[in-house]
């Protein structure tokens, strides 16, 4: 149970760190013609964007699951 609340905790607050921390614009190319109109407009994934933000995910869960394993281990001293 520890491990799936730390894994839906860790998506929830990666994701809001990610998506204040990594300043994502959209990745779009324009293709322009000879008098500068827009023929074409190309909307691509920013692969980098999206490893990022799963290192960031991955890395809030594994913190969290860690504290609370800490915070179990002390509660059972004390």
């Amino acid at each position: 149970m520890k491990f799936w609340i730390s894994i839906i905790a860790g998506l929830v607050i990666g994701v809001i760190l990610s998506y204040f921390f990594l300043d994502y614009n959209g990745l779009t190319i324009n293709e322009s013609g000879k008098n500068g109109e827009i023929i074409k407009t190309t909307n691509e994934l920013d692969f980098n964007l999206i490893s990022n933000s799963f290192l960031i995910v991955l890395s809030v869960s594994i913190l969290i699951y860690v504290i609370w394993t800490l915070v179990e281990r002390k509660e059972k001293e004390l």
